[in-house]
């Protein structure tokens, strides 16, 4: 009878723990190049841009330090990140880099996609 009321206790804390992951804030997304291929192992930086909390934004928690993430071989990424107002920088060798500014609220994951383009600047220099 005991183990019962164990099991049952400790499959409510893992749907608990599962809710909870899934209303964590973040910033996700998909980098691709210009002909729509996924590209793996981008750089994706994620900067907390303090200025809304200076003008009373109460909702720009942020984070104090850069959250850097790697793209997976589908050029998929995930970063965690608190609620707050966010820089979001995007590089790969030979590509281009981008750059957008992205809020995200309280246990929202939002997305940021990103099309990059070859440098061919870059891409001549590889070449030679």
């Amino acid at each position: 009878m005991n183990y019962r009321i164990l099991i049952g206790v400790a499959l409510l804390l893992c749907i608990s723990f599962v809710a909870a992951a899934q209303r964590q804030s973040g910033i996700t997304g998909e980098i691709v190049d210009s002909e729509g291929a996924a590209i793996a192992n981008v750089r994706v930086l994620v900067h907390w841009d303090s200025a809304g909390s200076t003008v009373g934004l109460s909702g720009n928690i942020g984070i104090r330090h850069d959250v850097i993430v790697t793209t997976d071989a589908t050029g998929r990424y995930s970063a965690g990140v608190p609620a707050g107002f966010y820089d979001v920088f995007v590089s790969a060798t030979a590509f281009t880099p981008s750059a957008a500014k992205v809020r995200v609220k309280k246990e929202q994951r939002i997305t940021y996609n990103s099309t990059l383009r070859v440098d061919t600047l870059v891409s001549r220099e590889l070449a030679d």
